[in-house]
């Protein structure tokens, strides 16, 4: 007879706390399709946070952005929307805003609203799938990016007081 180890499940009760206090607070209404998405996107939400104040800052802003991304399908479901990029006027606002930017960190004003809007016009210029995807991955990078720097900005902030 195999002896089986019992894991080590303290570290997890903090989130255990969380799940528990959530599924408590959380009104559902029985057999509803609607109670069911909110009590798990208001799971998923605390979840994000609990695990956001255990990892570094990369992976907090990462938590966030699942839980919201979980929060959206129980509100709106799996969306299914047209592209709608690679405009000619959409190629002409990336070639402007690239243009800008460029010029911002030539002159040693380059701000993160530049560099995002950037990013989201070469998005909205793309009209091949794949180079449209990575154009997105890009803008989910610098919107990572700032919210860090947020974060760093409001640390540091908090450190000094």
């Amino acid at each position: 007879m195999t002896s089986r180890l019992t894991p080590d499940l303290t570290p997890l009760h903090d989130l255990t706390k969380a799940i528990a206090t959530t599924i408590a607070e959380t009104p559902v209404r029985l057999g509803s399709p609607e109670g069911a998405a909110d009590l798990a996107a208001a799971v998923a939400v605390r979840v994000a946070a609990y695990v956001g104040s255990v990892l570094p800052t990369s992976g907090r802003v990462l938590g966030e952005i699942a839980a919201e991304r979980a929060a959206q399908d129980a509100r709106w479901g799996e969306q299914a929307h047209p592209d709608g990029t690679g405009l000619p006027i959409y190629q002409h606002s990336a070639r402007r805003y690239r243009d800008h930017a460029d010029r911002a960190a030539a002159s040693g004003h380059l701000a993160w609203r530049d560099v995002l809007l950037e990013e989201i016009h070469e998005a909205l210029a793309e009209s091949d799938a794949a180079r449209l995807r990575a154009e997105l991955v890009q803008v989910a990078a610098v919107a990572t990016a700032w919210i860090e720097a947020i974060d760093r900005r409001t640390a540091e902030a908090g450190e000094t007081k």
